[in-house]
């Protein structure tokens, strides 16, 4: 029978060991457990990748979840009109996510996979989508941003509240023509300010994207300038022992000439 310590084992394996073990696993398995076994699937690398996050390094995991946790609860306090400390939780997320990004890239080359900027942006975005992981570890795909679809539920439901709160008592008396006209405007004024929302949250979407991107491409050029700089450190000492070396062949080279020419003299001598 498969043990969850077995599977949760599986998933911490490489990618490319993972079919095989899969494959051990299933010839010791029995009845639901080889079912269960079989419909594993293998991860992909943005998947597994945070998947080793949670095994390997699993402080920095949970304060990118923690992180993101206070971030929705900031942001929704700012939408229902509370004091919010968005800013510090904005910059606290950031830092967590930095610190996550640079140790998936560490687990990545020690893995042998490449931190391509696709690989790195479904990483970003499964990294703010944690908290919708059923079983943490053991991710097949990356996951999608899930905060500001809530806090769209959470304004959607307050706007909807409001709404019903603004809309006359009904009286004994059948609805004016008016009154309905009035009802239907501001039906129409939510769902206007619905779709608003919801073209603001794929623009905050699409500049977190951008964000990423860019942030990836900063630390691409930090680390083509750091192994340039090693390349110059190393050609400079280089050129500085060929120097020395240059020295040394010209004093040689003098000390050869001028015996040269004492044993041309001591010849000269001795035949007249």
């Amino acid at each position: 029978m498969t043990t969850g310590d077995e599977v949760d084992r599986l998933y911490q394996a490489t990618l490319g060991e993972f079919t095989a073990k899969r494959n051990e696993l299933l010839k010791k398995a029995t009845g639901a457990a080889k079912e269960e076994l079989r419909a594993l699937q293998k991860p992909t690398v943005p998947a597994w990748a945070v998947n080793q996050l949670y095994w390997r390094r699993r402080k920095i995991f949970d304060k990118v979840v923690e992180a993101a946790r206070k971030l929705r609860v900031e942001h929704g306090r700012q939408l229902t009109g509370k004091a919010a400390e968005v800013e510090l939780a904005e910059a606290r997320h950031r830092e967590a996510m930095k610190a996550a990004s640079d140790e998936i890239r560490a687990l990545l080359k020690d893995a042998g996979e490449q931190d391509t900027q696709a690989t790195m942006i479904a990483v970003s975005e499964t990294l703010h989508g944690l908290s919708a992981a059923d079983v943490p570890g053991r991710l097949v795909r990356p996951l999608k941003p899930q905060g500001f679809e809530a806090l769209a539920g959470l304004v959607t439901k307050s706007s909807a509240t409001i709404a019903r709160l603004s809309e006359p008592k009904p009286s004994a008396a059948a609805a004016k023509p008016d009154q309905k006209r009035e009802a239907q405007a501001r039906a129409k004024e939510t769902a206007a300010l619905e779709r608003q929302l919801h073209k603001a949250e794929v623009d905050e979407r699409a500049a977190r994207a951008e964000f990423s991107r860019a942030e990836m491409a900063l630390a691409r050029l930090q680390r083509e300038r750091k192994e340039l700089q090693d390349r110059i450190d190393s050609i400079t000492s280089r050129r500085d022992q060929a120097a020395i070396d240059l020295d040394e062949r010209k004093r040689q080279a003098d000390r050869a000439a001028a015996e040269r020419e004492r044993l041309s003299r001591l010849l000269k001598d001795k035949a007249r």
